[in-house]
């Protein structure tokens, strides 16, 4: 099997952390195959990239968003999703150019118990980077009840005309 790209494992750590994207996978929309669907939307954001040169965060935020409605019959009003758009535009060359770059230091902070000494591979940290570094059911349990509340999420199917 062939070992993921800095920037595969970029993205997929950015997805795990995209709190509005975790809710409506949490929330069902994507169906019963949302996580393998998440995935697949990696390796398509990916390729997207290496398909078209200097993608602009604008034209990743429309596939991305496409995608995202097409899939997971789920759009984003927060500005999450051009954010999101913005980071990959950025990672993406850095990725190229400068796998160790400061960008990808948080996903790569992989705990290591010192009982265990053997060297981990490339494919082991990159399944461990990708793991949320919190759980979203934790932070929806954590936050407040109140309507007034401005740090909620709203998450909803896709409106049909």
């Amino acid at each position: 099997m062939a070992e993921e790209s800095v920037f595969l494992c970029y993205v997929r750590h950015i997805f795990k952390n995209w709190v509005g994207f975790q809710t409506a996978i949490d929330a069902g929309m994507g169906g019963p195959y949302a996580k393998e669907k998440e995935v697949w939307l990696g390796v398509q954001v990916e390729n997207y990239f290496k398909q078209y040169e200097n993608v602009k965060p604008e034209e990743i935020e429309e596939y991305l968003g496409e995608m995202l409605e097409n899939e997971f019959d789920t759009y984003f009003e927060d500005g999450s999703l051009a954010e999101v758009s913005s980071k990959f535009c950025c990672a993406y060359g850095l990725s190229l150019s400068n796998p160790n770059d400061e960008i990808f230091r948080e996903m790569r902070e992989v705990k290591v118990s010192s009982s265990r000494t053997r060297k981990i591979s490339k494919s082991e940290e990159c399944e461990k980077m990708v793991s949320p570094v919190c759980s979203v059911t934790n932070e929806i349990e954590n936050l407040s009840m109140n309507e007034e509340d401005d740090g909620w999420t709203t998450v909803s199917h896709k409106r049909h005309k």
